[in-house]
């Protein structure tokens, strides 16, 4: 039986000034698409543009976060104004996680890169010798790839909150419940090592932190520190010693995570219903 592979569709963008640049780097891609579609299918959006003015529309329409972007350094042939490097600011600062890649002519140009702080993930320079080129992209390819992978697991695994203009990361493993307070909006965060107060609502916590359960309209609980959960009185409790009520609309979830995580059963009444 021929099983459909899981897979990731990741944004690629292409910005230069050649056309035939453009083809030729879309049509590596498509290459890299099966050559990397090993344990799970990879595909990419691509989309271009030629001129740094089509480039900056296409932030204004795209949100992306992870994309992939190969930029030329001189586009437009000028190297001082609107070229790749300003480019790639404009995209740091809207995609986090863009993984940049510069392409050009000039392997002289790369300490700019580095004196910019723009945190490219490679410098490719155009190659006369067509195999060279498209290797190295796809190796390029292969890099991002493994380097999104790892800031997903880590935005995963973190739990991330903000406080004015602040912004704070716990690791998801201190976190045992979230909790709506009396003034609206501010929230209660229990952790294993103390207390704290976030701005925000529980369905906003709730939609950024898939590792989080929401029990009730007022409590998200972190499942690797549940220590029990009674049936009967409907009745969660933690590793600190707090209980919290989970809803009745959440009794078939407070099973499967019984089930999941295997919580001790040593306080556990069990209904049978």
């Amino acid at each position: 039986m021929n099983r459909k592979k899981l897979g990731m569709k990741y944004p690629v963008f292409i910005c230069d000034d050649d056309p035939e640049q453009i083809e030729l780097i879309s049509k590596t891609l498509w290459t890299a698409e099966y050559i990397l579609s090993d344990v799970e299918k990879v595909e990419f959006d691509v989309n271009s543009a030629t001129n740094y003015g089509d480039a900056l529309e296409y932030l204004k329409q795209n949100k992306n976060d992870g994309g992939i972007y190969f930029l030329d350094v001189e586009l437009g042939k000028k190297a001082d104004k609107d070229n790749g490097f300003d480019l790639a600011e404009a995209i740091k600062k809207q995609d986090k996680r863009s993984q940049i890649v510069f392409v050009t002519s000039h392997a002289d140009l790369a300490f700019i890169a580095f004196e910019r702080r723009l945190g490219s993930i490679d410098y490719i320079i155009k190659s006369s010798d067509v195999d060279v080129f498209k290797r190295r992209v796809v190796e390029t390819i292969e890099v991002a790839l493994h380097q999104l992978k790892n800031m997903n697991y880590i935005k995963k695994t973190t739990f991330t909150f903000k406080i004015g203009r602040q912004i704070f990361n716990e690791d998801m493993n201190n976190v045992i419940f979230i909790e709506t307070t009396d003034v609206l909006h501010k929230l209660d965060l229990v952790k294993t090592n103390g207390l704290g107060q976030l701005i925000g609502t529980i369905n906003q916590y709730d939609e950024e932190n898939p590792l989080l359960v929401k029990i009730s309209q007022s409590c998200l609980v972190n499942p690797e520190n549940i220590e029990s959960i009674d049936l009967k009185n409907r009745m969660v409790s933690f590793v600190n010693g707090d209980r919290k009520v989970y809803s009745r609309s959440n009794v078939k979830k407070m099973k499967q995570l019984m089930q999941k995580y295997n919580y001790t059963v040593r306080s556990l009444k069990v209904d049978e219903d």
